[in-house]
């Protein structure tokens, strides 16, 4: 089977539990098992993604529908890189597909002074094939690293094309801005 037929056989069961059901927790919950049986997908990122860059994480789109109901995406994590500590307000599947990462999760809550701050919730490392989720507004704000020797190679799974999406980065007392995480490349990888 080539990797784009198991894109649409994926594809065909998130359109359909889209049908089901617009809760973001459910959409996570129900797609857990296709995404899983996906991750096993073997060279899902061609050998000439693969290479980390040296002062940041890489980004690439690997396939959306034109009505971009949704995107899978590949990282690539080299030793020590990190992302800051940010939301998607959509929802999304992380798996892990080479290597391992570790995953700070938070939670925003509401302070004292009604201001919020950034409460850690939970450290996780990950390896491969394990996956993690995302959603808002619960379970929307982590930070990922590679603290380890080994590159690692993630694939996600997002509501919308990630690379476009306006979203927000933060600092531990949950003061944040505006950003876009573009892919690195624009046509995906994949058709």
């Amino acid at each position: 089977m080539t990797i784009s037929t198991h894109i649409k056989k994926l594809e065909v069961a998130i359109r359909n539990v889209l049908q089901q059901t617009s809760l973001e927790k459910e959409v996570v919950e129900q797609l857990k098992p296709h995404f899983d049986l996906f991750l096993k997908t073997k060279d899902l990122l061609p050998a000439t993604y693969r290479q980390p860059k040296k002062n940041k994480y890489s980004q690439f789109l690997l396939y959306k529908p034109e009505d971009e109901a949704f995107s899978i995406v590949g990282f690539v994590w080299g030793p020590g890189q990190t992302a800051p500590i940010h939301d998607h307000l959509v929802w999304g599947l992380v798996g892990i597909y080479e290597g391992a990462i570790e995953e700070t999760r938070y939670q925003r809550v509401k302070s004292e002074q009604d201001s919020y701050a950034l409460k850690k919730v939970e450290l996780v490392t990950a390896k491969a094939q394990d996956i993690s989720y995302v959603y808002p507004p619960n379970r929307d704000i982590h930070s990922v690293r590679n603290p380890f020797a080994e590159p690692a190679i993630t694939i996600h799974l997002y509501g919308t094309d990630i690379g476009l999406q306006k979203r927000h980065i933060y600092d531990e007392s949950a003061s944040s801005k505006n950003i876009v995480t573009a892919h690195e490349n624009e046509v995906p990888l994949y058709t």
